[in-house]
């Protein structure tokens, strides 16, 4: 792979978010929301992939993943008009799918073009999947501190949002309700992942958000978390209550730790 492939990447993927164009303000937000995000987690792959990797080939590839990694949404959204996977389709297998019909990688060469495809596919999973090798592994990790590094800036901006200013889907239909669900929290407490099932209102997809810094994987990730403003934003609209304010202590200590 080499920068020409890079510049037609792009080129075909605004001219891909161009496709989906709609005359109604609301569609046409949630799809602008996807695709400054898919653009926001390229610069994030480049500056984790610049910290950790020493071939240029490689970086390359990782900027492809970053921006082709929701590319599943695009579809996804015009089909269902949702963005929660549970309502409608796997947006990382679907995002995997269109690469494929759409032969977008056909001048990278195989073993290029399958670690870009498992890259997308799997970027969305709970966990990363048993039996990868090692590449494939590494640039799973990567995309999935890439992704989560711009998601904290989308819902910050989403939670500080009048609510006649939301990008409708973003929120994946929870309702904006005080109270938050207890075994969200003890996730958080117990430094372990929640799961999108688990959610009842939007504190909870905040404290599950929140959850995501116990799976960053590169201290890199956790520069650049710290160095941005989201987290706290984050943190700020959740209730204060002492629960909270103790697994927020121990969070950011985490994050201190981590980035050191």
């Amino acid at each position: 792979m080499d920068t020409i492939d890079l510049l037609n990447l792009k080129l075909w993927f605004s001219r891909y978010c161009k496709s989906f164009a709609s005359d109604n303000k609301e569609e046409e937000k949630n799809y602008a929301l996807k695709e400054l995000h898919s653009l926001n987690v390229s610069a994030n792959m480049l500056s984790i992939a610049q910290a950790t990797l020493q071939n240029r080939n490689k970086v390359l590839i990782a900027e492809v993943i970053g921006l082709l990694h929701d590319i599943g949404r695009f579809p996804q959204y015009a089909q269902y008009r949702t963005f929660r996977d549970s309502d409608s389709v796997n947006h990382g297998r679907l995002g995997a799918e269109v690469i494929k019909e759409k032969n977008v990688l056909a001048t990278l060469s195989p073993d290029e073009q399958e670690l870009i495809l498992a890259a997308v596919k799997f970027h969305n999973a709970y966990a990363i999947p048993p039996g990868l090798d090692p590449e494939k592994k590494f640039f799973l990790k990567m995309i999935r501190d890439a992704d989560k590094l711009d998601i904290w800036r989308v819902f910050a901006e989403y939670y500080e949002k009048d609510p006649s200013e939301r990008e409708s889907a973003a929120g994946l239909g929870l309702p904006d309700r005080p109270e938050y669900s207890d075994n969200v929290l003890a996730c958080l407490t117990e430094k372990r992942l929640s799961r999108l099932s688990d959610l009842k209102t939007l504190n909870d997809f905040g404290i599950m958000q929140l959850t995501w810094v116990y799976d960053l994987n590169f201290p890199v990730s956790f520069r650049l978390a710290s160095e941005r403003s989201h987290i706290d934003r984050i943190i700020s609209i959740l209730p204060r209550t002492e629960n909270i304010s103790r697994a927020v202590s121990s969070l950011k200590q985490h994050m201190n730790n981590r980035a050191s």
